[in-house]
């Protein structure tokens, strides 16, 4: 895997935010902002293959969510809506302009809240191989079986590593390397802040404040999630007014399409932002 940390990359910060240490790659410069927000179990260098390609032309922001990473959480009873707090404080302290907020899985489910709970506070929203909703229910059919928490659980309990480590096959089955590096972020995690992760998803749900997302939004998933299931993808699109593209599928990629399929997640990045900025034109 390409080191996401080199001499000539981001600035890196710790910010002083909600009683919390918050680390945060920022490539800086006075430029239009992406800010990109993990997954679980994650940090923000899963982001370096754009910061690699895109900071030469946006102000790349890639922090460690709360708990995550090199951030520090005093308890694991971590809610969306503290991370969507963080982010909003983060954004203000560094002055970002013209900001577009990527979420991949569980940052995706963070970034619908944030842009419901904060308006206008984000020009467009990039959401990436994610859900509304954890659980399938009726009306949703899309997600994971209510009895994969409880069994989930347990093995980030009994054998929090092993588990961990498992974690890359089902992310990208389709690149070795890739599941590697994700395994081995993975297995550096907080036990009690992934159990946390995990169950208090279970409780959610954000179908409802679908149709309040009405920036520009684009939807990207890869053809073979195993994680978020693609038919959640189609869901959104159809719900969120703010999406009048569709969905666009990378071939052949799984749950990380910006870490095995970069030229082709980053292309479409900017295409998205290229698409708002011309809108009026």
């Amino acid at each position: 895997m390409d080191d996401p940390a080199n001499d000539n990359g981001p600035r890196q910060l710790t910010l002083d935010i909600g009683g919390e240490r918050i680390f945060v790659a920022d490539s800086g410069g006075d430029l239009p902002a992406i800010l990109f927000v993990h997954g679980t179990m994650m940090d923000g260098t899963v982001w370096h293959k754009q910061v690699a390609e895109l900071s030469r032309r946006y102000r790349c922001v890639c922090p460690d969510l709360r708990g995550h990473g090199r951030s520090t959480a005093a308890s694991p009873d971590i809610s969306f809506e503290d991370h969507c707090d963080d982010l909003a404080e983060l954004a203000d302290r560094l002055a970002l302009k013209d900001v577009t907020l990527v979420g991949w899985s569980m940052g995706g489910c963070i970034t619908q809240v944030f842009v419901t709970r904060y308006p206008g506070r984000a020009a467009r929203l990039v959401l990436v191989d994610t859900i509304p909703q954890r659980l399938s229910d009726d009306r949703f059919p899309y997600g994971q079986d209510a009895e994969s928490t409880p069994k989930t659980r347990h093995a980030l309990e009994t054998d929090f590593v092993a588990t961990a480590r498992g974690f890359g096959k089902r992310i990208a089955p389709e690149d070795e390397a890739v599941a590697a590096y994700i395994s081995d972020l993975a297995s550096k995690a907080r036990q009690d802040v992934t159990i946390n992760d995990y169950v208090s998803t279970d409780a959610r749900s954000q179908i409802d404040l679908l149709p309040e997302i009405t920036l520009p939004t684009t939807i990207i998933c890869g053809e073979k999630d195993l994680v978020c299931k693609p038919g959640a993808s189609t869901f959104m699109a159809e719900h969120i007014p703010g999406c009048t593209g569709g969905v666009s599928v990378i071939a052949g990629a799984g749950h990380a399409p910006f870490l095995t399929r970069p030229g082709e997640f980053n292309a479409l990045l900017r295409e998205a932002i290229d698409a708002d900025d011309h809108a009026g034109d």
